[in-house]
């Protein structure tokens, strides 16, 4: 009997070290949850349409960013809010505008910690090693980061199988002791009702775990919500469906100081600047190089051979022999049939680069992809920031003489003019009948 309260012990040392281990489970669990932002995945959703890590595009390369702000003002509120920023009369800020075309930048909603990711990423990037002749394969762009998920996974088996056997241990030794007082082993049970039974009797540990479950639960279903429907952006995977024609757009629109052809998206898709419509363009426009050249850098004569069935040429008789097979091309970006939008006037009018809204197609898309998440909300976004460039645009002519009419009726109309420039939204940008009619 001497040893009875020993076993005691030990029981309760063992049922305190499998709390433990599930605190420690619950807790790597939701440090998994809150881990390091992924700089790369940050910088392609919000950053890459406009900008490189390691050179200059339509904004400035990020890499250095923080050390050429440094001592000149906030980097964190410039990335988040450029146009609220401006207004503080920061020098550095504004002369980033001049220098840049006088367009700020969209804003975006991100924390500080995911804007210091996204600049790490950026100062620690490394171009691409090319493919080598002999079809080795490239080293991946930029560092890369590990997951922590395989390893929660282990740690999670790990503390399981402790679990399991604490468990087994624990009421051996429970039942050594109903033997040594002369009572009865305690009935065998199932996973079910040992779960029922050791939630009953530790309620306030179950409820813990149980909430920390539903809220778990309801945070993901929530998030995942949020991208029903949505194709592109950094939440979902981009919609990247095959082409009957494998027609590679790194190599058409890519640039010629990197062995690309650099042809000019409105070659192809001469509807962006005139129409409502981009448009596909049809195979004659293809015919007007292929008719000379024949084979591909990347696919030989297999894809181009596509383009000749589809028209009906003769690549060997050099005539169109009648018989066509029109290609069965697959849309990748649609709209909802309620939105209204109009390449043109985002184009000729708005004098946007084909790449704000399609992302760098023409440097890592050898398929079409939907880049951007073309939700209601990124267009408002866009609207809310963007700036209208006005400066020879005879387009806005007739507004800019009525925002600088002396006369009472437009008076009130010069309040848009006091900070120099007109974003989207102050010409209507968010006025529902705009996008929806």
């Amino acid at each position: 009997m001497l040893g009875m309260p020993l076993v005691a012990r030990t029981s309760e040392r063992f049922t305190g070290l499998l709390y433990a281990s599930l605190t420690a489970f619950l807790f790597l669990f939701a440090s998994a949850a809150h881990a390091q932002p992924d700089g790369e995945k940050l910088f392609k959703g919000n950053c890459g349409a406009c900008h490189k890590p390691d050179k200059d595009m339509t904004g400035p390369m990020l890499k250095g960013a923080r050390e050429r702000w440094e001592g000149k003002g906030d980097i964190h509120a410039w990335v988040k809010n450029s146009s609220t920023y401006l207004k503080t009369g920061n020098p550095y800020a504004n002369e980033l505008f001049e220098k840049w075309k006088k367009s700020p930048m969209t804003a975006q909603a991100l924390s500080d910690e995911e804007i210091d990711a996204i600049l790490d990423y950026a100062d620690n990037f490394a171009p691409p090693v090319p493919t080598t002749p002999t079809g080795g394969t490239p080293v991946p762009e930029g560092p890369q980061e590990t997951s922590n998920w395989p390893w929660l996974v282990v740690i999670a088996l790990l503390l399981l199988v402790v679990g399991l056997s604490l468990t087994g241990v624990k009421k051996s030794l429970t039942n050594a002791v109903r033997e040594a007082e002369g009572k009865e082993p305690l009935p065998d049970q199932s996973f079910g009702q040992s779960l029922r039974s050791w939630a009953w009797k530790n309620k306030a540990f179950a409820t813990i775990i149980g909430l920390f479950i539903v809220v778990f639960a309801t945070l993901k279903l929530w998030d995942a919500a949020w991208v029903i429907g949505v194709y592109g952006g950094d939440e979902v995977p981009h919609y990247k469906p095959e082409q009957p024609i494998k027609f590679d757009h790194t190599l058409h629109a890519g640039k010629a100081d990197a062995g690309n052809l650099a042809i000019d998206c409105q070659y192809c898709h001469s509807g962006a600047e005139k129409s409502r419509h981009a448009g596909i363009p049809s195979t004659n426009v293809c015919m007007n190089c292929h008719k000379a050249v024949d084979s591909g850098k990347k696919t030989g004569t297999t894809e181009i051979a596509k383009i000749y069935a589809a028209v009906g040429w003769d690549p060997v008789a050099k005539e169109y022999t009648g018989k066509e097979e029109p290609v069965k091309w697959v849309k990748v970006h649609n709209l909802p049939d309620h939105a209204y939008f109009n390449h043109s006037q985002h184009v000729a009018v708005g004098k946007l680069e084909c790449q704000e809204c399609h992302g760098p197609i023409d440097e890592k898309m050898d398929v079409a992809e939907q880049w951007a998440p073309l939700t209601m909300g990124w267009c408002i976004d866009c609207h809310g920031t963007k700036d209208v460039k006005m400066a020879g645009n005879g387009y806005y002519d007739e507004v800019m003489a009525r925002l600088e009419a002396t006369d009472m009726g437009h008076a009130e109309l010069k309040k848009y003019l006091e900070d120099e420039k007109i974003s989207v939204k102050e010409l209507g940008g968010w006025e529902c009948s705009k996008c929806h009619y």
